[in-house]
């Protein structure tokens, strides 16, 4: 593969509309050079019409589209230097892998001998040198996906356009393509573009996620960012399995300690910030939300301390390395993440302390972080 050029891709101020119907609201994305950004969010909250947008198969009803500080918009897609790698893998059924590989080089006039050396180095980066003579209905899910990344691949563009590629293959095959696809980044240094409603995929492969719901970014940022601090309930929910736990709470001063109470009991949190402070001096309700593998079951010694509760089980579900632990008491539902060795069963009590370092807060009435 050639070395990347030292262009990235801008997104600024890009808005959508369909027969009237809005259906993105002001998009606003950078992506560096050799960056992995992946666009996650529920179906229909507008991915695959802004990854349509960049390869050019749509024009935007307001905004621009930059590559290498260059607009494009207005450019035909074959003159974008953009490759794209459908859901459907789009390949030919005559034409055997080589073929398939090769076709759009020979369209555009290649030379014979530059399009063999590069199907055989493509072919060898994704493992399917063995397979270039076999038509598509003789390949698996996963390698009819590696033939459809070769025929990208083979273009050396500047930006790669992933539209939701691992969606037609089973969970195992899932796991081993995004395994290939983050080790083709690494490899080559690609900038890319990966859209998904799978948030597990967006987590393990990206570099900087944007978080989609209705046309609008809620929230983009590395996937750190995104995880440890989401900017609001709905991205606290979809970035996470299962999803954060999340308790109404009125928060209070006492002296100088601020308190949530829970469960009849009063926890002291640890170093809240001045907007925490403040709410508490009114008295405020919140959403408070923490994770489940900020739960862990307490010692015996540990249950009358500050961060510890006391609730029934209603529901255990292993997982195989872990095991998911649904305790609930009144309007309280905890699900705690613990290891496979605990042996809890539906009707035990048990006492899970909060790791009040981990707590997230927000606001009840437009749902967003509290800082």
């Amino acid at each position: 593969m050639s070395e990347q050029s030292s262009s990235f891709l801008q997104i600024a101020g890009i808005h959508k509309s369909f027969a009237g119907v809005q259906v993105l609201r002001d998009i606003n994305i950078d992506v560096e050079e050799g960056g992995f950004l992946v666009l996650v969010g529920p179906s229909g909250c507008g991915k695959s019409t802004l990854l349509n947008l960049i390869a050019g198969f749509e024009a935007p009803s307001a905004g621009d589209i930059q590559l290498g500080n260059r607009s494009i918009m207005g450019l035909h897609p074959s003159r974008r230097d953009i490759a794209m790698v459908f859901q459907s893998y789009a390949l030919y059924p005559n034409m055997n892998v080589e073929k398939n590989i090769g076709f759009g080089m020979e369209t555009r006039g290649v030379p014979k001998a530059i399009r063999n050396e590069k199907i055989a180095e493509v072919a060898e980066v994704l493992q399917i040198s063995q397979l270039l003579k076999r038509k598509p209905a003789q390949l698996s899910g996963g390698q009819r996906q590696r033939v459809a990344m070769g025929r990208a691949l083979v273009r050396d563009p500047r930006v790669f356009l992933f539209d939701e590629p691992l969606s037609n293959l089973d969970a195992r095959l899932r796991v081993d393509m995004r395994v290939e696809i983050k080790k083709l980044h690494e490899r080559l240094g690609a900038t890319i573009v990966y859209v998904t409603h799978d948030q597990i995929e967006a987590m393990t492969l990206a570099t900087k996620i944007a978080v989609l719901d209705a046309g609008q970014v809620l929230q983009s940022g590395t996937p750190e960012q995104i995880y440890n601090a989401p900017a609001n309930e709905f991205v606290a929910d979809f970035m996470g399995s299962p999803a954060m736990n999340k308790l109404k709470v009125k928060l209070y001063m006492e002296g100088t300690n601020v308190v949530v109470e829970l469960l009849q009991k009063r926890i002291a949190l640890i170093e809240p910030s001045r907007q925490i402070q403040e709410l508490a001096s009114a008295q405020s309700s919140v959403i408070m939300g923490i994770r489940a593998e900020d739960i862990m079951l307490a010692n015996q010694d540990d249950i009358n301390r500050n961060d510890t509760v006391t609730l029934p089980v209603t529901l255990v579900e292993p997982t195989g390395s872990d095991t998911f632990i649904t305790t609930e008491q009144g309007s309280v539902t905890l699900i705690s993440r613990v290891s496979n060795e605990v042996k809890a069963r539906t009707g035990d009590t048990v006492s899970l302390s909060l790791n009040l370092n981990k707590l997230h807060f927000f606001s009840i009435d437009d749902r967003k972080r509290i800082a």
